[in-house]
């Protein structure tokens, strides 16, 4: 048990030394920025401020004060969950960011599901039946969605789905419910693509391993085999798959969620890098920096479950 505790704690320190960096280089790249953010709060009225104006709002702002002066003031209103204000319209940038943060997950979870439910079954069936009509065919539209960009795949389906057959709205953000579909269908087929491929090409390799021919030669059937076997040692590799293609997901669907207009955290970041908005941006790095060590220390965690030598490892770690 205190093994098991000094690891955690050890990961915990590590996550924390990372979100350090993170938030550092994160901060510092927004204080090296072109353009004075006080100026652009002040020009967002779209009134052309004065110099002693600028000044009194930069006072106001604390942007006056020593780099690291203001470093420690932002993290520790960090740690107390304030990211600041917009600097643009003003407004909460912690609440903005949750709110699209809620959209994207729901959008990063569904494309996940949908593209690992259908791309296990057709990874490892196209392994079992590898050089077959169905391994062929799976590969060629596997290849042919593969070597087609995210926004032409979303254009395809919009100009479809949207305007010739009408199923639903083109905006996504004025078809409630029914407007994730679509994004949805466009991210799962590429996660679905590109997992399949790379299923197919795990299970296919475990099938010649020797323990395998062993497994036959004492007469065990070959679903026996596949389920309880080949599939349980290809774990690690596709939980590690899983775990990469969300981070993916998370930080990649800006593109997406621009062309259906989708309100989540993509398009918002999308925006606030036109309009400089760098509070927003800033914070938007952070915390999704959070997610993906949250996901990946969870997936880690998560080995041990599926491999008795990770646990072993463990374990010998902590009597050393």
């Amino acid at each position: 048990m205190k093994r098991n505790i000094s690891f955690v704690l050890s990961r915990l320190g590590g996550l924390l030394v990372l979100l350090a960096g993170v938030t550092f280089l994160s901060f510092s790249l927004m204080y090296l920025s072109p353009g004075d953010p006080a100026e652009a709060l002040l020009r967002a009225g779209g009134s052309m401020p004065s110099q002693e104006a600028i000044e009194e709002k930069r006072e106001e702002m604390g942007l006056n004060r020593p780099f690291l002066v203001q470093y420690g003031s932002w993290l520790l209103n960090f740690a107390k969950g304030d990211l600041g204000k917009s600097m643009i319209d003003g407004k909460d940038v912690t609440r903005q960011l949750l709110t699209a943060l809620k959209s994207s997950l729901a959008l990063s979870v569904l494309s996940l599901a949908c593209g690992v439910a259908v791309a296990l079954p057709v990874g490892v069936y196209a392994a079992v039946r590898k050089n077959s009509m169905f391994d062929r065919v799976a590969g060629f539209i596997i290849f042919l969605r593969m070597s087609m960009p995210v926004f032409m795949v979303g254009l395809g389906f919009l100009y479809l789905f949207a305007y010739r057959l009408r199923l639903v709205p083109i905006s996504s953000s004025m078809a409630g419910a029914a407007g994730i579909i679509l994004p949805v269908i466009t991210l799962a087929t590429g996660i679905c693509a590109k997992m399949a491929r790379q299923v197919r090409s795990m299970i296919s390799d475990e099938l010649k391993a020797s323990y395998v021919d062993g497994l036959r030669s004492r007469g065990i059937r070959e679903t026996r085999i596949l389920f309880a076997h080949v599939l349980k040692n290809a774990m690690l590799p596709i939980i590690t798959l899983i775990a990469l293609s969300f981070g993916e997901l998370l930080g990649g669907t800006a593109i997406t969620e621009t062309i259906f207009s989708f309100p989540g955290i993509g398009k918002l970041v999308m925006d606030a890098i036109h309009l400089r908005d760098y509070t927003i941006v800033q914070g938007f790095v952070v915390i999704v920096a959070v997610i993906f060590f949250l996901v990946y220390g969870f997936t880690e965690l998560s080995y041990g479950l599926f491999d008795p030598r990770v646990r072993a490892r463990k374990r010998e770690g902590g009597k050393g």
